[in-house]
């Protein structure tokens, strides 16, 4: 790696963060899933769609800590 300018060491890191973004994508995906099926009005899907959205890792947590129903 060294032939083009990088080390091996900042080739690591990026890897990883890119492993991380496409989890966190994934996860985002599976949640907004998640969310479609549940039986809730359409205002507490899209807030929690926003809140997803907007506060990256903390947002998509807290969905599945709650774990909202229609119960609420």
């Amino acid at each position: 790696m060294s032939h083009f300018g990088y080390s091996f060491g900042f080739v690591l890191v990026q890897m990883f963060s890119l492993l991380l973004i496409l989890a966190w994508f994934g996860l985002v995906i599976f949640a907004l899933f998640n969310l479609k099926n549940r039986k809730l009005t359409a205002q507490v899907k899209a807030l929690w769609a926003l809140i997803m959205v907007a506060v990256p890792l903390l947002g998509v947590i807290a969905y599945f800590i709650v774990q909202p129903s229609e119960d609420v």
